[in-house]
């Protein structure tokens, strides 16, 4: 760390709870009054410096942590987290700006429920027994109990299931004044995202779909594939960069980008600031669409937090912010929201008119009252210590069994990738299948730049099994040819 001198008081104005304090220490941080590995004053010293509990300065410490903007060491004190200036000059916020979450991290880890198989490693589904039962099953009886609004879901949705999206896109992702849009799932977003930036552009006489350039990484998500070769799109792909995708890659044509920024999907890489700040400054430029899909931006492990694209500057005009439950609860629910640039939004509202694909009723407001209980904060702080313990242990396992592979992805999201050059990745899958582990192959999701791997989800992989699926992937690599 770079400074190692005892800490000074802080100038934090007047604070009156830990959202405060929170607040506060964050803007300090974006003015350069701390800077990464900077040491904070203890929690006794706040405390007696802002008339605020210790137990509230905790938990602000907590929060702060949780979202990576600090880290304490013992012996060390917390210290602010290397590339948090960075990050919140870019705009990033904390995860959530009460109390909720911290205070449950005390609670103890759930077992896993029986009757489900802990042996299917593929991506996309989390662990639901995560969920608080009583928590889930009161927000079920009051949706139910406000009986049936007799109106079309897509076109009048209840205005609390939109109030309670937007206070948790405030608290989590750092979006303010959201008006979400309701869809049955992210695929129906995308589409409708791409029928309107079309209808727009034969509205201003330009060309029509089929020379509107679709950009979006390979290996990516094979959904928005289909969504954009569904409307005729020139889909155009781009190898995956570390960094993200790079918006010197994308001409000048008015277009419209997909891309996954909190954890690429599937090789899990993070957009760097520069990459996000260069995508937002094509994009207005241009005249472009960038849609974010956040799909598991809720969880990420030992990082600095970075902005979602649609909090920089300029974004509101060119960004569509696209989340979803199918990850931070269950894909069952089929709930997912769309934040939709203004221009954008009444072609957007047509789409959804014909099409139908908004949620029901029922699961949309059972989510909402889950968010506006605090219940869902709580479950996402838990979720995040179990999914990351997996992690870890999936990671560890792999070192000691594989230790040859890469593994890539393992900063955030529900899922890693183990590359595996030279191999033939659907033999691998084949063979681990026959060995009672149901895994994905990476290049199954490549359509041009094909890579050999697996894509490993982590979320209801029990303790036990991690050293159990390394050593089954020790033999099957031992027993399959490599190129």
């Amino acid at each position: 760390m770079s400074r190692t001198s005892r800490p000074g008081a802080l100038v934090l104005g007047q604070v009156s709870g830990a959202a405060d304090l929170v607040d506060a220490i964050i803007e300090r941080i974006t003015d350069g009054a701390l800077s990464d590995g900077d040491r904070l004053p203890s929690t006794r010293t706040l405390a007696e410096q802002t008339g605020l509990s210790r137990g509230t300065v905790v938990r602000a410490f907590d929060e702060l942590s949780a979202a990576g903007f600090v880290a304490s060491e013992h012996g060390s004190g917390t210290r602010v987290s290397r590339g948090a200036a960075q990050a919140a000059r870019a705009g990033a916020r904390t995860r959530r700006s009460d109390g909720a979450a911290a205070e449950a991290s005390s609670s103890p880890l759930p077992e896993p429920r029986t009757g489900r198989s802990p042996r299917d490693l593929r991506p996309g589904i989390p662990d639901a027994a995560l969920v608080e039962e009583r928590a889930w099953r009161s927000a079920v009886r009051a949706a139910a109990a406000q009986g049936l609004a007799g109106v079309n879901p897509w076109e009048e949705p209840r205005p609390t299931v939109r109030a309670a999206l937007a206070g948790h896109l405030r608290r989590h992702r750092g979006i303010a004044g959201a008006d979400p849009l309701l869809f049955d799932s992210s695929r129906s977003a995308i589409a409708a995202l791409c029928a309107a930036f079309v209808a727009q552009a034969e509205e201003a006489g330009r060309p029509g779909p089929d020379v509107i350039p679709f950009h979006m990484e390979d290996p990516g998500y094979r959904g928005a594939l289909l969504m954009a070769r569904e409307q005729g799109l020139d889909v155009h792909f781009h190898p995956v960069d570390p960094d993200g995708l790079d918006a010197g890659r994308l001409g000048e044509a008015p277009a419209i980008v997909f891309t996954t920024p909190a954890h690429q999907y599937p090789l899990g890489h993070r957009m760097s600031v520069e990459h996000r700040v260069a995508l937002v400054e094509w994009a207005r430029r241009t005249g472009s669409l960038v849609i974010e899909d956040d799909y598991d931006g809720e969880f990420r492990y030992g990082v600095a937090p970075l902005p979602a694209l649609a909090t920089l500057p300029g974004a509101d005009g060119c960004v569509a912010y696209l989340g979803t439950s199918s990850k931070s609860v269950a894909p069952d629910l089929r709930v997912a929201w769309c934040l939709p640039p203004a221009a954008l939004r009444r072609e957007v509202d047509k789409w959804l008119a014909v099409h139908r694909r908004g949620p029901s009723s029922l699961p949309a407001e059972a989510l909402g009252g889950f968010m506006a209980a605090g219940a869902m904060d709580r479950h996402l702080a838990r979720a995040a210590r179990v999914y990351s313990d997996r992690r870890a242990r999936l990671v560890a396992a792999l070192a000691r069994e594989c230790p040859t592979v890469d593994v890539t992805g393992v900063e955030a999201g529900l899922h890693l990738c183990v590359l595996l050059p030279g191999y033939d990745d659907d033999d691998v899958v084949r063979a681990l299948e026959r060995a009672g582990w149901r895994t994905r192959s990476l290049s199954s999701q490549s359509a041009r730049f094909r890579l050999s791997g697996l894509v490993l989800s982590y979320s209801r992989l029990v303790a036990r099994d991690a050293d159990a699926f390394a050593a089954a992937l020790r033999e099957v690599l031992g027993g399959t040819s490599s190129g």
